[in-house]
């Protein structure tokens, strides 16, 4: 099984490099603005952070909503199963506190269909997730997503952290290149979903997990206390 799976990774990983390498050098050479000008401007900034011996690839986006509007979007998990990560086609909530949940996803990427992983979240008062991978076909998986309200509270800077280590001998800069192609989608849809929401155009997801419904109580209706699995087409 996880010959196989390498023998698909290694060419899907070498894609997305070439596909994404071009943009990223244009990006670095085009704007000499700074970064909150950049923000301003809707542009997502990507970036490495080192922790230790571990380099995590970053994201930031300005949503021009307030942090308590944006939480329960971000942190439920049926948000980006139907509408923000369409990459994303099993969900299981196998655990699901107000402080702790353990969710197996399973996504559909390029030449590897059905790549499956558990993952815990932690959530820290409306302003921060840390999650790590648990089991599945990844070595080790984990980042974090924190929020900031920008000048009276009325914005939100949200920035997304995560290491990949894929367990297979493919180069760790290769793994980074893909996520940093794929990360300013993700950020930009999300950034579209909560616009939508807060502007009345779409209606909130009903289905959540009790981290999202609690944090902020009020902006989302119903929460699952139960284990349920969510598919779809």
């Amino acid at each position: 099984m996880f010959d196989t799976v390498w023998r698909r990774l290694i060419p899907a990983l070498l894609l997305t490099f070439s596909l994404s390498v071009l943009p990223l050098l244009a990006r670095s050479t085009a704007s000499q603005l700074s970064v909150e000008e950049r923000l301003q401007r809707g542009e997502v900034i990507v970036g490495i952070r080192e922790v230790g011996t571990s380099k995590f690839v970053t994201g930031t986006v300005l949503i021009n909503e307030p942090p308590e509007r944006v939480w329960p979007i971000m942190v439920n998990p049926f948000e980006f199963l139907n509408k923000i990560s369409p990459r994303m086609k099993h969900l299981e909530v196998v655990k699901d506190q107000a402080e702790l949940s353990v969710l197996k996803i399973t996504l559909d990427v390029v030449l590897i269909p059905h790549f499956t992983y558990v993952v815990e979240s932690k959530y820290e008062n409306g302003a921060r997730v840390s999650f790590r991978r648990v089991s599945g076909v990844l070595k080790d998986f984990k980042g974090a997503w924190e929020v900031s309200p920008i000048g009276d509270g009325s914005k939100t800077a949200l920035t997304y952290s995560m290491y990949v280590d894929t367990g297979f001998p493919i180069p760790q800069w290769i793994v980074r290149e893909g996520v940093k192609c794929e990360l300013p989608r993700t950020l930009e849809a999300l950034r579209t979903r909560v616009n939508a929401v807060c502007e009345g155009a779409q209606t909130l997801e009903p289905r959540t997990i009790l981290a999202a419904a609690l944090a902020h109580p009020g902006q989302v209706r119903h929460s699952v206390a139960e284990p349920i699995v969510e598919t779809t087409p």
